[in-house]
């Protein structure tokens, strides 16, 4: 989906600072973020649990409709899916009524946020997914927190960076600090990395490096029992060098 808004200059409301962060090609881009194929990404197959073998993921479950990036003058910004500025206030004023997930990365002042639409005709199709994500969405925040897992992939960048961020999925709960925010509407997931000293060290080192460096993401539920395989992105992105 195209970006709802384009971000075309940096610009201050308020408290926010937007960065000039746009939707862009997959391949050469600089300052943009563009949707990931989910299918290149390795996940956990049908038989996992006996096998052990991982297979490519069935295409992004979600919709992509934006990823953002701002500042915030005056600290963490806590619930950004109710400011008007964000993308699904700004989605709810162009009429889309679908359900959305936002993933809100805070640091003291940066913040990476990244929001999907669920879309129904998809979940009807994939019952295993649409059946742990109804568990996901409605289960306790623990449940939440402990399969929220991310696979990150260096597609651009040096060797320090390559070899501290790695590739192996990480279940982000066991590192940063959680918090929901949820209405009837959507779903609001605020990952705190000024909380873990780990992640700390990661996020300050890519964003000394961030005009250099190019990273995918790539997001699901993690399955843990055979009736939950195979497992499937809900949705991946790539962040092409952004300028901090």
């Amino acid at each position: 989906m195209k970006a709802l808004l384009r971000r075309v200059s940096t610009r201050t409301l308020k408290e926010f600072e937007f960065e000039t962060f746009q939707e862009g090609p997959l391949e050469g881009s600089k300052n943009a973020w563009t949707c990931c194929p989910g299918e290149s990404f390795r996940v956990r197959g049908r038989h996992y649990l006996t096998d052990k073998v991982k297979e490519p993921s069935a295409p992004n479950a979600f919709d992509i409709v934006e990823v953002e990036i701002f500042k915030s003058t005056t600290g963490k910004v806590e619930n950004y899916a109710m400011c008007p500025e964000s993308a699904i206030q700004r989605a709810r004023k162009n009429g889309d009524k679908r359900f959305m997930l936002m993933v809100a990365f805070q640091t003291m002042t940066i913040h990476l946020v990244v929001t999907w639409a669920v879309e129904p005709k998809v979940m009807d199709e994939d019952p295993i997914m649409k059946d742990l994500w109804e568990r996901y969405l409605n289960g306790s925040e623990e449940f939440r927190t402990e399969r929220f897992k991310v696979i990150p992939r260096i597609a651009d960048g040096g060797f320090f960076l390559r070899r501290l961020v790695g590739e192996k999925p990480g279940l982000l709960g066991k590192r940063l600090s959680f918090r929901y925010h949820q209405t009837d509407s959507h779903l609001l997931v605020v990952c705190d990395t000024v909380t873990s000293a780990f992640a700390s060290r990661i996020t300050l080192a890519c964003m000394d490096q961030a005009s250099k460096l190019t990273i995918d993401l790539g997001f699901l539920i993690e399955a843990t029992a055979s009736k939950e395989l195979p497992e499937r992105l809900f949705g991946a992105f790539r962040m092409s060098k952004p300028d901090l």
